[in-house]
């Protein structure tokens, strides 16, 4: 409705009209009545009160003040219609009802646009109001398996025709899959742009489970080799599965699967046939499942056969029976072998190491190389990838060369290895278990009863165990009772505190040892250490048969190596308890594994001596000669593949090779490092991890054949050399690249940045291929892609959308991967005089299983979208509108209408001055009215 209002500036001027207006009619009632009803008379009077009015108005400064709607307020909704909001479709469609209904007045121009990865433009911009629900319901739905915010919202700002009026409403969960909304708000809202948000709130309900992730083999693969291929499930509940394993499309295994609630890994054993690209691909099936689009996941491993070794040798002909074994396998090993000191040709820079997939040291010190070749050795290893095998060696004089412990002091290339060189005994866990059962309360020699001189000699022990160790301590009588689990040797009050308290508790009940024995061993069972032992001290009098607890010392001791010693306290050797305790002794490996028998009859100095003495552990020495056969830590190892272990009498496993060696050099292994193979108190002789991107072995032993002639002539000694030469190859080629590339992938998303100098007439083409749905064409990344006609360019399984050009120096590509499967991007570096032929070529591959749309791991809490959103808005000028009922906010920093002000003083006194002329004109001259004349006209006319 148009308001209109009449302003005075000076309304108390207003009353000079009266005064005029009487004037005006006294003067004209002074007249005969013969003069003042005539024709001119009265006009005069009426010209004369209006260019009095006209001219009372003009001093009186009167303004007419009226309001114009304002027809340039445009809004336009932001809709998220993506698949995490369709669960809460109908509160979204709520709220739009209750804005577009309070927008039927005031003359907005209201438009609605939609978006999940793409935008749609839904209702365009228009003042019908009424409509809007109708053609927003029916229209077109955008890409909805991703949340861009980021590029709605930048799509949007372009659809105003006055920014300095406009709003956009942003209708959201809040939860972003590419891109960043918050990178564009600012410049937004910079334009004029306000944005409010109204938070939609929604999630995924019910069951559900998805696949998250799949663990390759972290090392290199051969084909032939079978492998451990695991996937991660992670589901909201409990619930019943048929998951497979696909290479390369084909099905390799299916299992029936029952998943629990949370995270689990379920495992396959996969052997791959070949070399090449392999797609692996998990499915997953449950009735239970109520979203499939994450029950897919791909992964992929290339088998690249890389077999160029690079030899360094101390002593000529030291690598010989190496080097044979190495050419003569089934992998065709090609072998450089050098000689550091009497080879100049030695590569020490780090393109030159580069041309080897792996890098044997054969009895290398430190001292042997010069410091530029541990440098780049460190940058092979760390930054390209590359394997390093290093192995041990003695001096002419016997000592250790190699692994010299002076040597490798803080060295760049102790960092390197999985193995320290270094001074150390290895570390213990010893449970002491005392009898305090009644015949422990006897009194001994000096009067302190049995129990005393058990306790005492507990505590003597603490001097002979280091701050590596651990000690625990446990009683029996006719149950047990844990006094101390397992400690660091460095907390000794608590310890000493432990053992004096036994002597409170006092001797009682029977004895029995199985109970005791078996929860000690559990509990030695959980402690990551070299030796396990456990002391015994008792009388010998259990009241538990021999067949009751003989089995269970027998099983830890070939599970776990628990070694068991016994102090028999009062106990005369060869007496029937020495002999029974003996036989416990024996069982646990005997001397050999140091379990012995220690039968104290009345001696207590001699009773604490001996439990020392049973507790030290031989420091390591740098050089150990001894004939033994190397242990298998990890019988599950793939570097075990092929390989033989030892089998007793009996036909159990001993986890021991069959192949000897006649020494090792000592050293301690890192807490990172998987140690393979491991001799007495669990000494590493062979060891690895994971240096950066590279793989370092160690073998704490010549392969001259001083000490392994046996290993080396062993068939499983060989395959075992083989496997460690084969796993310490690199996952991939590591030559150097002339094209070097960083891909950053944001779900969808994908940007390619482009390292490479390139020279005069020189570029880059780049292709994208998708290797998995058969669309073997590949995708320019010279060109912007353009979708089929009729086809919205989401659609595609993979399109470009900034391409490589001389615009960008062929420096940067920006390109959308959308199907699951894996893609294969390539570029080709060229020259204008010679297209047709690559200069150098790039290939990797990316994987792409489902949008993080389905991920219901990623999904932020409700604090946390409402902290985003909060800050969202605030960036954009706007407001969180808070009740979703009633959205006021929204129109509240509209102005609905303008003022405008018309002054007609200028007009009033041109009138004025008119009028006031013709009332002269009034005055003097005769004049008729029109009626008059028309009827005069007639009457003429008549005669």
């Amino acid at each position: 409705m148009l308001s209109i209002k009449i302003q005075f500036a000076r309304p108390w001027l207003l009353f000079i009209f009266l005064a005029g207006l009487a004037i005006t009619l006294i003067l004209y009632f002074t007249l005969s009545k013969k003069y003042r009803r005539t024709r001119n008379r009265i006009t005069s009077m009426v010209l004369h009160l209006v260019v009095f009015a006209l001219a009372v108005a003009t001093l009186a400064g009167m303004l007419i003040v009226y309001d114009v709607p304002n027809k340039e307020n445009e809004i336009i909704l932001l809709v998220d219609v993506s698949d995490t909001e369709q669960q809460a479709a109908s509160q979204r469609d709520d709220f739009i009802d209750t804005v577009l209904r309070q927008g039927r007045y005031d003359n907005y121009r209201i438009g609605i646009v939609t978006f999940g990865y793409d935008q749609v433009y839904a209702v365009p911009l228009t003042d019908q109001v009424d409509t809007i629900m109708q053609t927003y319901q029916s229209a077109e739905l955008p890409d909805v398996s991703a949340t861009d915010i980021a590029a709605a919202l930048t799509y949007t700002s372009t659809l105003f025709t006055h920014t300095e009026s406009a709003k956009i409403v942003l209708v959201t969960d809040g939860k972003e899959t590419d891109e960043n909304a918050s990178s564009v708000i600012r410049s937004i809202a910079a334009q004029g742009i306000k944005v409010d948000i109204a938070n939609i709130a929604s999630e995924y309900r019910g069951e559900t489970l998805q696949l998250i992730e799949v663990q390759l083999p972290e090392y290199h693969v051969r084909p032939g080799e079978e492998q451990t291929i695991s996937v991660t499930i992670d589901s909201k509940s409990e619930a019943g599965a048929t998951l497979e394993l696909y290479d390369n499309g084909e099905l390799v295994e299916g299992q029936s699967v029952s998943v629990a609630s949370g995270s689990q890994n379920i495992s396959f054993l996969h052997t791959f046939a070949d070399y090449g690209l392999h797609e692996i691909c998990f499915k997953i099936r449950s009735g239970d499942d109520l979203l499939e689009q994450n029950n897919v996941y791909y992964s992929y491993l290339y088998l690249e056969h890389l077999n160029k070794i690079l030899v360094v040798e101390q002593e000529s002909g030291a690598s010989n029976e190496l080097a044979n074994l190495l050419a003569g396998s089934a992998e065709a090993y090609e072998i450089t072998r050098l000689n550091i000191k009497e080879d100049d040709d030695i590569p020490t820079s780090l393109n030159q190491l580069r041309e080897y997939d792996q890098i044997i040291l054969n009895n290398i010190a430190n001292e042997d190389m010069p410091a530029e070749f541990v440098e780049s050795l460190y940058r092979y290893v760390n930054e390209c990838g590359g394997g390093l095998f290093t192995v041990g060696g003695s001096n002419p004089d016997g000592s250790a060369h190699a692994f010299d412990r002076d040597d490798m002091l803080n060295t760049l290339y102790q960092q390197m290895l999985p193995v320290q060189a270094i001074d150390y005994t290895p570390p213990v866990a010893v449970i002491f278990i005392i009898d305090r059962s009644g015949s422990m309360g006897a009194s001994s020699t000096g009067g302190s009863s049995k129990l005393d001189w058990a306790c005492s000699g507990a505590a003597s022990c603490l001097n002979a165990l280091t701050e590596r160790d651990y000690v625990g301590l446990m009683t029996l009588d006719s149950n047990y009772d844990t006094i101390l689990p397992l400690t660091p040797r460095t907390q000794e009050k608590k310890i000493i505190n432990a053992i004096e308290s036994i002597r409170d508790l006092g001797p009682t009940g029977g004895t029995v040892f199985t109970d005791a024995i078996r929860r000690a061993c559990l509990a030695l069972r959980g402690v990551d250490v070299a030796k396990r032992h456990i002391v015994l001290v008792t009388d010998g009098q259990p009241g538990d048969k021999p067949t009751d607890y003989e089995p269970v010392i027998r099983d830890f001791y070939e599970t776990d190596s628990i070694s068991f010693s016994v102090v028999g306290i009062g106990m005369e050797t060869g007496s029937s308890a020495a002999n029974a305790m003996q036989r416990i002794c024996d069982i646990a490996g005997g001397s050999e594994a140091g379990s012995q028998l220690h039968a104290i009859s009345n001696d207590s100095n001699a009773l604490i001596r001996e439990m020392r003495e049973d507790l030290n552990a031989p420091e390591i020495k740098d050089v150990n000669y001894e004939t033994f056969q190397p242990i298998a830590k990890n019988a599950m190892s793939p570097l075990l593949n092929g390989v033989e272990l030892e089998i007793d009498e009996e036909g159990r496993f001993l986890s021991r090779m069959t192949a000897t060696l006649d020494g090792f050099y000592g050293v301690k292994a890192r807490n990172a490092a998987e140690v393979i193979l491991v001799g007495d108190y669990e000494v590493p002789i062979y060891a690895q991890w994971k240096f950066g991107l590279g793989t370092v072995g160690c073998f704490m032993c010549d392969l001259k054949g001083d000490w392994s002639g046996d290993f080396l002539a062993d068939i499983n000694g060989q395959t075992f050399l083989l496997n460690v030469v084969a796993n310490l190859m690199p996952v991939e080629n590591i030559r150097q690249k002339e094209i070097s590339v960083s891909i950053t992938q944001d779900n969808y998303t994908n940007s390619a940045n482009i390292f490479t100098f390139l020279q005069e007439g020189q570029y880059i083409e780049g292709q994208i291929t998708n290797m998995t749905t058969g669309e073997y064409l590949p995708v320019s990344m010279n060109a912007v892609t353009e979708a089929p006609e009729g086809m919205p360019l989401t659609s595609l399984s993979c399109y470009v959308t900034s391409p490589l050009s001389a615009a960008n120096h062929y420096s940067r590509c920006s390109y959308v991967l959308k199907d699951g499967g894996i893609y294969k991007i390539e570029l080709f570096l060229k020259h204008t005089d010679n297209p047709n032929e690559a200069i150098a070529t790039f290939e990797t591959f990316q994987t792409v299983s489902y949008s993080e749309e389905y991920d219901f791991r990623a999904v932020p809490t409700d604090d946390e979208l409402q902290t985003n959103l909060a800050t969202l808005a605030s960036s954009g000028k706007g407001k969180i509108i808070e009740d979703l009922n009633y959205p006021a906010e929204i129109f509240a920093t509209f102005v609905t209408s303008f003022q405008k002000i018309f002054d007609p003083r200028y007009l009033f006194m041109i009138l004025a001055i008119v009028l006031f002329l013709l009332d002269i004109a009034v005055r003097k001259f005769k004049f008729k009215w029109p009626h008059e004349l028309i009827r005069e006209y007639r009457e003429k006319h008549k005669k």
